[in-house]
């Protein structure tokens, strides 16, 4: 009887268990959850990868040695031409000092000296006028004395026929016009008398008569003295013209003589100008060198910072004695980009100009938007895996530091207007599709949806749910269908 007693409460004991289980009997709390409303919205289908921050970075060193006299902080911003580290160059500085002046005093003397030459030039301009001029004149004392013998000549010699007969002719020519005009005013002067023509008339026909009558007379005259010869004071005259040329040729020549040595004189002052000039030149470009030389060694002295950026490392400090081409320090430039390695199988979805979003673990809450800027175009061999350098722009100010590793979230395609729920509110059903659990008056229904694109946080419902809905989220599939639950908060 006992026995029997005793089973009967353990069989009591344990439908208790199972109506308590079931929610039936007593009855338990309401199940605390998440939940999160469907919404309509836009999807990001994205591919994503792992990249890093990269930046043009350089190591900047003195070409010189020498004992660092000061040095950027590190972790300053420079900007391209900015000093940002100098060695003690007093010395130098001394050295630069000295070699302007020199130059200046170079330049100075080589300005004197091509002054020289522009006057030595006009000298020898005015020298080769006056040698012109004095050829001139021996041209043309030449020319004089060369008449004044023919004058000469012509004197001394006998008449000679042809101006016999050109006199001749003179003289009948002259006597016939003059016969003509007497006879024309003998005619004038029988008409007047009978009142047939006027005075005037006579007058003019008398003047006519005693011009031709005149010229008559002259070449009469000039026939008579070619026929007589020249008269010896005539020679004499003509000796003396003759003389006075040969005199006049003699001093015009040494003149020219005189003109010439000048011009030979100051052309050799130009040629001995010039080669001073052109020593003093020498001298200055040499002297221009030599500035430019210290200068150099001067400014190897200076570190400048070649872009803008950032002095990401500062390997020494005030005091330090520095070794040629041993870095001073390390400078980053102020624009980031991300280079990331996408697997060969997945490089056919990525193009450039596609936008991404870029984010850290290091830096929680920060999405920097990028853009593809450059696909490698080779395929890299690494561990178990072949990938391609994809190369993304940031499109926006950053924390993000150089070598930090980030996740890349390539966007594949946009999916406009689709009804998301979060990709944590579905799970797997028995049958190998996907379900929900919906809240409707407090107690959880499971709901069979149809899903279509998905990513990484939300997936696109194209069945079994509206607008508005309210679905269970956070381990949604440790409820049971008709469980009453209390919505704890609503994302």
């Amino acid at each position: 009887m006992r026995t029997k007693l005793g089973l009967l409460l353990v069989v009591l004991a344990a439908a208790a268990g199972v109506l308590w289980s079931l929610g039936l009997g007593f009855p338990r709390a309401p199940e605390a959850v998440d939940a999160v409303r469907v919404r309509r919205g836009d999807l990001e289908v994205t591919l994503a990868v792992s990249g890093v921050v990269e930046a043009r970075a350089v190591d900047l060193a003195f070409q010189v040695p020498g004992r660092l006299r000061w040095v950027v902080a590190e972790g300053q911003q420079v900007a391209p031409g900015q000093v940002v580290a100098a060695l003690e160059a007093g010395e130098l500085e001394a050295d630069a000092q000295q070699a302007r002046h020199a130059q200046r005093a170079a330049e100075g003397e080589a300005l004197r000296a091509q002054a020289q030459v522009r006057a030595a030039l006009e000298e020898v301009r005015r020298a080769q006028a006056a040698t012109d001029a004095a050829r001139a004149q021996v041209q043309q004392a030449e020319a004089a004395l060369r008449g004044a013998q023919a004058r000469l000549a012509e004197l001394v010699a006998n008449p000679r026929p042809e101006d016999v007969r050109q006199a001749e002719a003179a003289v009948k020519s002259a006597q016939a016009a003059w016969e003509q005009a007497r006879q024309v005013l003998e005619a004038q002067e029988r008409l007047h008398r009978e009142g047939a023509t006027s005075r005037a008339q006579v007058e003019a026909a008398r003047a006519q008569h005693d011009a031709l009558l005149a010229q008559l007379q002259q070449a009469q005259a000039q026939l008579h003295r070619v026929r007589a010869g020249p008269s010896r004071e005539a020679v004499a005259a003509a000796r003396e013209q003759v003389r006075q040329a040969e005199a006049a040729r003699q001093a015009a020549a040494s003149q020219l003589r005189q003109a010439e040595a000048a011009l030979q004189a100051t052309t050799a002052g130009l040629d001995q100008a010039r080669a001073v000039a052109l020593a003093a030149l020498e001298r200055a470009a040499q002297a221009r060198a030599a500035r430019r030389a210290a200068e150099e060694r001067l400014a190897r002295a200076v570190l400048r910072a070649p872009f803008a950026g950032q002095a990401t490392r500062v390997y020494l400090r005030e005091g330090a004695v520095v070794s040629p081409a041993a870095p001073v320090l390390t400078l980053a430039d102020a624009s980031r980009w991300v280079v990331a390695e996408v697997e060969e199988a997945d490089v056919g979805k990525v193009r450039v100009g596609q936008r991404a979003r870029i984010t850290a673990d290091a830096y929680p809450g920060v999405a920097v938007p990028a853009r593809v800027v450059q696909i490698a175009g080779q395929v890299d061999t690494k561990v178990g895996t072949r990938v391609v350098r994809v190369r993304l722009d940031l499109e926006a100010r950053t924390p993000l530091r150089v070598g930090t590793g980030v996740d890349v979230d390539l966007v594949i395609r946009r999916v406009p207007g689709a009804l998301l729920v979060p990709l944590e509110a579905v799970v797997s059903a028995a049958d190998g599709g996907s379900q929900v659990y919906r809240v409707e008056d407090g107690v959880v229904r499971v709901r069979s949806v149809k899903t279509g694109e998905r990513n990484e946080d939300q997936v696109v419902v194209l069945d079994g749910l509206r607008e508005g809905d309210l679905v269970v989220v956070a381990e949604p599939g440790r409820l049971r269908d008709g469980q009453r639950v209390r919505v704890r908060s609503v994302r």
